[in-house]
Parts: structure tokens; sequence; C-alpha cells
């Protein structure tokens, strides 16, 4: 990048600049003439001198190198002759205003093209920074640089030449009119200008520091406030409150101070200017008035140089204000594109323009000293020397983290080395153009990127290579968008267009990819797993009719289904005479979903239609209510968590950004009364009873009263309003597909009682058949295809992300595969099957290895250990490790069926091992956690499974068991009612060491991994009271065994 700013400007715009300037210099004789055009009507039009009129309007006689040109112009009376200059008058004025329109037009579109080329070069100039880069510069920094701190840019960016210009033509041009009038006028003009072009700034400079050092001292006293409110409880403890009082009046007090010097030096610059600015007027009276009583100066001419005097301050004000803007500008520019400009950057020319032919990079690779020094000076690579051949699998071992992203980074030409170097056949690995290596090799990780998409753009972004042919919709908006892309230096190509090179991977078309993807997610074991995230996908019948019908025959052979196997208690149906508990209070209300915004759940509260309901039943105040119960439960279990913690999207049906809002609601409500709330506030409130799901949120206020007259609402809704249904709400029909919710419920036309231990798991059970027997297995993993994954994939488990990011790799039949700890989220067994088909299904790539220890069971070809960065080879070429027994991943997914929340947590406090949490986190922990019912001889959890849960028995008693090798079983103990059990596989994230069965009839609270887990980390009492509870049961175990020796 240019680093002066006006080379920039000038480089890219140079043309448009020209331009602009052609239409100021050309506006100038029209300015003029509307400047002097008062002076003309003043002493002709309007004189009063008899014997004047008729007179010829737009007469000239020119001798021209004495040839005469001449034209005795239009003969009028004085009101024709006034009238017509007036409206020349006013034309003049349109025209002014009409090239002030346009050049002040032409100037913001250019300086927006500009802004938009230096954001797009920032832009590309980040994606060529080395990565260590990004360990010094964070993305919020990035962020902030290309959307927030170049923005004031664009307005200067316009401004550079034109303004100058422009303005200074302005000034220039009435200065010049002036001094046609007389020398003298144009001097009485002119005198105070250098003066205050030299005070004004020098004022307004100090103005502007101590403006900064009013912004520091806000921000230092804004820093004391955090410490003083983290610090509370300490200076009540102390009492220290006055003399904290005292600081913070110091510091108000260097704030008020400073203030007071802004605004004295502010105003008195003003008085000057103001001052200054009169004084102008002063003289053109008394200069201009003398000469005109002496007859040297006209009074239309006064007049005229009056009026031009009251337009130029127009221009000097801006003259005055472009030297801070410039100076600001200046700063911005050097500051934000020095950040810019890293050592080590990927050059230009290995990322832009792609070769047409990408070669091949199956051949040997071979590296010859290769080293790396890290920006903190450490050798992480040192003179590394190896050779690898063509389809060969090599480990890479170390135990330093570091070294091992260095080598895969060095290895992956993610970073350039610091010496030596790598070549592939007789290419040089730093010299090959990115749309190679990008193409031919893969860097498989296990923190692989995931974009804000669905599954299916995230799966297929190693295949977005070959730009598409221009849409033929719209093609005139295409152009025009193509135009602007290439005036503002931006990439031609159309963003919304399949990007798939089929070709290039050996695919013919979308439906041979989609094919074989879908045979590669069953060998990755993925199927399952992206078969339930379909189910839980909503489609558009509109666009799949095919699988509407296909699903509405399902719906009809569930049912058959659910009565043969006796499970049909498993699913709470649909039925407009009954309350459905697993539906929010709005679905319920409504008896459908909404089709129109003003019926959606968040709408419900100031919807005049449902409020109008609740009106006829007296339910107002009640729903009002509840509202702000569940409000102060809301704001208590999530007002000490971060912003963007995930448990708000997970666990609260309040939005981040509107706690703040809740609270003041409350406060409000609590200080003057629940009915001194406004219209807004009661709209908010009145939203929350709407989001509820009473097996979920088990906050005890739906009760059976209540859930007969949501029911009796319903009635009233659909009797009174039915031309809503079918328009703005999507009802629950039978017969009909409901797109506002998802394939499984569709299918069940209800929604599965979560509550039975076993009730999800049977339900899918008795789909899968269904879907085999319909064929609608492809149709729902095309619907999973369309889940939205999440900000960096969080709405896939790690597991999920890896085997995704494994099938992408796989996807793009790379020659060289570097893989970097992987598959850190799998168990060892999965591990090696995992691997094991990652290198079948790719059996000519050549395979690097960089990890703590080769794969289980996985022959390596070259080993070599990686300390201290020298590369040593180890003796033997094939590796294996010893893994734990294998792990399956158990979802259970219930919501309690009774007790309300206060009860659960009631019931935790008496155990000692949650005895000492703060109320808001046991109450978190409470509502966050499902109950569960087992029968006698069901299992809770199973030897060998993952330990995704902790459960506390909350009445029953269950068996611990150990399971032999030979199939025998040993009771080690019973747990009974208050006990917990499965933390410990949880926290460690092993496989569960025994399996526990329900001896009796049993009811279980399932504790949520992520909410314990946090718990654990963040409350020292907690996880003491936890080591201790693990310690005794490690005792009982052991003696219990011993007395079985």
């Amino acid at each position: 990048m240019d680093r002066s700013m006006f080379k920039f400007i000038w480089r890219y715009s140079s043309t448009q600049q020209l331009t602009a300037l052609a239409l100021t210099l050309v506006s100038f004789p029209f300015l003029y003439f509307s400047l002097d055009l008062p002076k003309t009507i003043i002493n002709k039009a309007i004189d009063t001198q008899e014997g004047r009129f008729p007179a010829h309007l737009f007469a000239f006689d020119i001798d021209l190198f004495g040839v005469q040109f001449g034209w005795d112009g239009i003969l009028m009376d004085q009101l024709p002759y006034l009238f017509t200059l007036c409206g020349i008058f006013l034309a003049l004025v349109f025209i002014n205003g009409g090239f002030k329109l346009r050049i002040n037009t032409y100037k913001g579109v250019m300086a927006e093209r500009l802004l938009r080329r230096m954001r797009y070069i920032l832009l590309n100039r980040t994606l060529r920074f080395p990565l260590p880069e990004f360990r010094r510069t964070s993305q919020g920094e990035v962020v902030s640089m290309v959307a927030q701190e170049v923005e004031p840019l664009g307005g200067f960016f316009g401004d550079a030449y034109v303004l100058v210009a422009f303005q200074g033509g302005q000034f220039a041009t009435i200065m010049a009119f002036m001094f046609a009038q007389d020398w003298r006028i144009g001097l009485a003009a002119f005198a105070m200008i250098p003066v205050q072009g030299y005070v004004i700034p020098k004022l307004q400079r100090k103005v502007n520091l101590l403006g900064k050092e009013r912004v520091k001292h806000v921000r230092a006293l804004s820093g004391r406030i955090g410490e003083v409110i983290g610090g509370v409880q300490d200076i009540h403890s102390q009492d220290t409150s006055r003399y904290i009082l005292a600081d913070m009046g110091h510091r108000l007090g260097k704030i008020f101070w400073i203030r007071f010097e802004i605004y004295q030096r502010k105003f008195f610059m003003k008085f000057v200017n103001n001052f200054m600015n009169q004084l102008t007027p002063f003289f053109f009276f008394s200069v201009g008035g003398y000469l005109v009583i002496n007859g040297s100066l006209s009074v239309g001419a006064l007049v005229a140089a009056l009026a031009a005097y009251k337009d130029l301050a127009a221009p000097w004000k801006e003259l005055l204000g472009y030297y801070n803007q410039m100076a600001d500008a200046t700063i911005k520019y050097e500051a934000v594109t020095s950040q810019f400009a890293p050592d080590r950057m990927l050059p230009e020319e290995l990322q832009e323009n792609p070769p047409e032919e990408i070669p091949r990079l199956n051949l040997d690779i071979e590296a010859k000293s290769l080293s790396y020094i890290d920006e903190d000076g450490v050798k992480l690579l040192d003179g590394a020397t190896f050779k690898l051949p063509v389809g060969s699998r090599t480990a890479i071992l170390s135990n330093n983290g570091t070294a091992k992203e260095a080598a895969t980074a060095v290895l992956g030409r993610l970073m350039m080395p610091t010496s030596g170097k790598i070549q592939v056949g007789d290419m040089d690995l730093a010299h090959l153009h990115e749309a190679v290596t990008g193409r031919r090799m893969a860097v498989l990780t296990g923190n692989s990127i995931f974009f804000n998409a669905s599954i299916e753009t995230n799966l297929f972004l190693g295949l977005q290579h070959l730009p598409p042919e221009l849409p033929s919709e719209n093609p005139e908006e295409w152009e025009r968008d193509l135009d602007e892309a290439l005036a503002t230096g931006n990439s031609p190509f159309p963003f919304n267009g399949d990007w798939t090179d089929y070709q290039a991977v050996g695919y013919e078309n979308r439906a041979d990819l989609m094919t074989h993807t879908a045979k590669l997610l069953e060998r990755f074991e993925l199927d399952e797993e992206l078969y339930s995230l379909g189910l839980r996908q909503q489609i558009d019948p509109k666009k799949h009719p095919d699988m509407v019908e296909k699903l509405l025959k399902a719906r009809h052979r569930m049912r058959e289904v659910l009565d043969e196997r006796g499970i049909e208690d498993l699913v709470q149906s649909y039925d407009y005479e009954l309350f459905n508990t697993y539906s929010t209070i709005a679905e319920n209300v409504l008896f459908g979903k909404p089709a129109a915004d003003e019926f959606r759940k968040e709408n419900m509260g100031a919807n005049p239609i449902i409020l109008s309901i609740l009106d006829e039943f007296d339910m107002r105040p009640r729903f009002l209510d509840i509202g702000m119960r569940c409000a102060e439960l809301m704001l208590e279990l999530f007002q000490g968590l971060p912003p963007g913690h995930p448990f708000f999207e997970q666990y609260s049906f309040v939005d981040e950004e509107l706690l703040p809002e809740f609270k003041t609601v409350i406060r409000h409500a609590k200080q003057d009364g629940i009915d001194s709330l406004n219209d807004d506030e009661r709209d908010l409130v009145m939203s929350l009873p709407f989001k509820l799901i009473p097996q979920r949120h088990r906050l005890g206020l739906i009760d059976d009263e209540l859930r007969e007259t949501v029911v009796k609402l319903r009635h009233r809704l659909h009797e009174k309003h039915p031309e809503l249904f079918g328009t703005k709400i999507r009802k629950f029909d039978p017969d009909g597909y409901n797109n506002g919710v998802s394939i499984l419920d569709n299918v069940l036309f209800g929604r599965i009682v979560h509550g039975r231990a076993d009730a999800t798991d049977k339900i899918l059970e008795a789909m899968v058949g269904i879907v085999a027997e319909l064929g609608l297995w492809e149709d729902i993993l095309t619907a999973a295809f369309e889940f939205p994954v999440g900000i960096g994939g969080t709405r896939l488990s790690a597991m999920q992300r890896q085997k995704i990011a494994v099938v992408r790799t796989i996807l793009t039949k790379p020659d060289i595969c570097i893989v970097n700890e992987a598959f850190g989220a799998l168990d060892t067994e999965a591990q090696q099957r995992i691997v094991s088909r990652l290198f079948a299904e790719l059996p000519d790539t050549t395979f690097i290895w960089v990890d703590s220890a080769p794969a289980k069971d996985i022959e390596f070809d070259h080993v070599f250990e990686l300390t201290n960065g020298r590369l040593t080879p180890l003796h033997g070429e094939a590796a294996e490790v010893a893994a734990g027994p294998p792990e399956t991943v158990e979802e259970e997914e219930s919501i309690d069926t009774s007790a309300a929340l206060g009860a659960e947590t009631k019931f935790l406090r008496e155990l000692p091992l949650f005895a000492n949490l703060d109320s808001s986190k046991l109450r978190l922990l409470a509502f966050t956690s499902d109950r569960k019912t087992y029968e006698p001889g069901e299992e809770m959890v199973k030897q060998g499974d993952q330990g995704d849960a902790a459960f506390v028995v909350l009445d029953g008693e269950a068996e611990v068991v150990l399971e032999g090798a030979n199939g025998d079983e040993t009771i080690l103990y019973v747990m009974k009612r208050g006990q917990v059990l499965g933390e410990l596989a949880m926290l460690c994230d092993t496989p569960r060491s025994a399996t526990v069965r329900a001896r009796t009839a049993l009811t279980a609270l399932r504790l949520n991994r992520d909410v314990f887990v946090e718990l654990a980390r963040q409350d020292p009492y907690f996880s003491f009271e936890m080591t201790r509870d693990l310690g005794q049961r490690l005792l009982k175990t052991t003696a219990e065994l011993n007395s079985r020796k």
C-alpha cells in the first residue's frame, strides 16, 4: 500500500479527481455572474431615473482586433426588464445549486469507492499475514481497523483535492468579485482572513488537546469505578467508603476543571471568530458608505458586495476545517496501514491470478536444512533434513505444542521457513502459488475452521475454486455490480453462485458429489448424527413437495408403529382439546406456528388480538405476574455470566442484550409498583410467559388451572379470528404438513415425552424403520446439510466437527496431507477406526502425522522425534500406543414432568457436594438439568460409554456394577437418595468405569455437563467437596474389592 494517503488517493482516483476539478472550474463563471447580477438589478432594473426605459437587454459591442461584433439586444420596459433579470438570477441560483449537488454526489461516490477499495486491500493483506501475526494482533483489532477506524477516512478521500479546489475556487471567485467592485472593498473583506487563519487553528488545537486529556481522565475514572465495584466487599469490610468517595471526588474534580477550561477556550474562540466576522461588515458600512457618498461606488455594488461576503463565510469555514481533517486523516491512514504491513507476508503474486494448470504434488518431499525461528527468537525447527517418498506415511512426535504447530505450518506452507527449503520433486514449496498448495495439500487439525453457514457450505469449502459465470437472472444488475467491483479493485466474480470445481477432483456434477459425500459420512460414522440433525430441520413444502408427501405417509405409519409397539404414550400429540406440556405457551394458545412476525412468541405480549383474548378471561394480570417472576429468575441465573457465554443461547429464554432492560424494569416495578410500568416495559415483560415450555422450564408457574385456561384461550382465538389461520398462523393440521416445526415433530404430529428415560431412543428406533421403508434417508440427509453450524461451528460437537473436517479433506483428494492432533475429541478406538479409513480413502496421498504419539495400530514408514527444534529419526518405522476401552456416545435428553425448580434447588442444597454453592449457581444447575425416570433393571449408564453427564438420585436405589471381561458382574455398592454418580468420567472425559442399573423404580436428576464443569472450574468449595466425595467412594470401592478376594 502507498505510505502517503494523497498518493493512494491519486493513484486510484486521478481520473475522477480531474473530472471533479473540471466540473469545479466550469462552475466558477456561473458563480461570478450570480454575484454580479444583483448589482445590475439594483443599478439598472430598479433605477427610477426618467428616460432610462425602455432599455436594451443582452446588448453587447465587442471590438476584436479591429473587427466590431455587437447586438442591440431586446428592447424592454422596466417591469419586464426587472422580472427577466430576476428570472436569470433564479436560474443562476439553480445552476449553482446543481453544480454543488453534482460535485458533492460525485465526490461522495468517489470517496466511497476509495473506502471500499481500501477495505478490500486491507482484507486481502490480512489473508497474506504470517500466522504468528495473529498472535500479536487479535481478531477484534483487525475487525475494528477494517470496519470502524477507516470509516472517517472515507469522508476525506473525496475532499482531498476537490474540496480545496471547489471551496478555494469559490473563495477566490468571491474575493475577485469584491476587488472588481472596488479595491478598497476587497481589501476590507480580506483584512481579517489571515488573522482568522492564524489565530483560530491555534486556539482550536489547544481545545483538542484538552479534549484528549479529558478522555484520558474519563478512561481512568472508568477503570477505577470497575475496581471499586469488583472490590466492594473489601471496601465495606475495611470501612474505606469515605476514602474511596474522596478519590472519586478528586477524579471528578479533575474532569470538571478540564471541562471548565475547555468551555472558556472554546467560547473565547467563538467570541474572537464572531467578532472578526462582524468586523468586516463594519468596514463595509463605514468604508463602503463613504465611497457611495463620494460617488466612487454605486449602491448596487455595495449591496452586491455585502451579499457576496455572506457567501464568503461558508467556503472559508470549510477551508479552515480542511486543515484539521487532513491532519486527523493522515494520522489514521498511517496508523492503519502500518498495521497491515508485517514482515514475512505472503507475496501477492502467490495469491493472485492462479495458474491455469494446477500441477500435481504426488512427488517425493525433501527438506534441506529447514529452520524456523519464532518472533521471540526461539528455534522451533533447527536444520531439519529428510526425504519422504511419495505415498509414504511419516510420524513427527513431540510433546512441545508450539513446535508441533510450527512444524505443521511450515510443512503445510502456512508459514515460510526462516532458512532452508522444502522441495516437492523439483519444485520449491515456498515459491508455489497458493492455488497449488491449497488444492494439492491439506492440513487437518483438531480445530479446523467452520464458518457460520450450513453444514453443506462447510463440507464443500475446499472445492470452491471455480468462479461461476454471471447469472442469467437480472443481468443488468449483475453487470452494474461487476462494473462497480472493477472500478474499486474488488473481486470481479459473483459470490452468489456455485463455485464448486467438480471436474478438478473427479466429480461429474452436484448429484455425483452428494452421493459420494453421503457414503463418506456413513463411513466416518456421521450418518446417524446428521440423520438426527436432519430430523430437527424445518423444510419448505413448496421446495420439497415429494418429500412432504412421503413425510405425511410416515406420520400415518408412525401412529401404527407406536400402537403396535405399545409406546404411543412416549409421544404427546397435538390435540386441539388438550394442553401440550412440551410446547411453548405461545404454541398452545395458537395451536400452530406463526407465519407473521406479530404472532412470534417474542411479540405475542404486544399483539392486540392476543391481549384482547387475555382480557376476555381476565388473564393479563396473571401473565404479567408470570413475566415478572421469569425476568427476576433469569437475572438471578445469568447476570454473573460474561457476555457471549454459550449458556445464554442454550438455556435462557431472555436475549442477552435485553437483560439490562429487564433489570431496569424490575427495579422500576419494585420501587413504584407494577402499574407504573409504561407500555414498552409491559410489552417486554408480557413476552416472557409465551416463551415458557412447562416441562422444560420447571419454574412452578404453569399449574393445571392455567393450562385449562390456555386451552380456552385457544378455542376463543380460533372462534373469533378464523381468518388468521392459513395466513398469519400455520395451524397444526393432522392431515397437513406444518413448515414451522421440525421434520420429526411433523411425523410424530406432537412432541416426544422426554421425561421418560428411553423415550427418544425408542422413537428414533421406530423412525429409522419408517424412513428406510419410505425411502426418506437421502431426503433427511439433504435437510441436515442445511443445518446452520453457528459461529465457529459451535452448534456441532467437537467430535462432529473433527469428523466433518476429515470428510472435507477427503473430498479435495490431496496429494499431501499433514495431520496435527486432529482427533482429540475421539476415544482411542474411534481414532484408530477413523485414521485407518482416512488412509484407505487416500491410498496414494503422502501423510505426515504430527502428534505426541502415533495412532494406535497404524504403521508409519518413518518416525521422527522433534526435540528442542531438532528432528531425530527413531529406530523402527512403526509405532503403536496402548488404548483404553472403546468409547461410544450416548445422547440423552429429558425434561422434568412435575416438580418445580424450587424443590429441585432445595434438594440439591441439602447435598454436601452442593451445599456451599451460591444460590444463583445452584438454581442455574437445577434449571439446566433434566429429570429422568427408570424402571427396575434399566441401565442409567453403561460401562465403557462416554461420560457425558452426572446424575443425582432423587428417589429409589441403583446398584453400581463392574463387568468383567468374561461377562461376570460384581456389585460394588448401592447408590441411594441424594448420592451423585457419573461425575468422574464426565470431568475426566473418559469412558464409564462401571455400569449403574436401577435397583428399584428410580428418579434421577441428569446434570448438564457444561454447567457442571463450569462450576468445578469456578468454585473452589465445590471442587473440594467433589474431590472428597470421590476419595471416599474410592476407599469404599477398594475395601469392597479387598473383601471379595
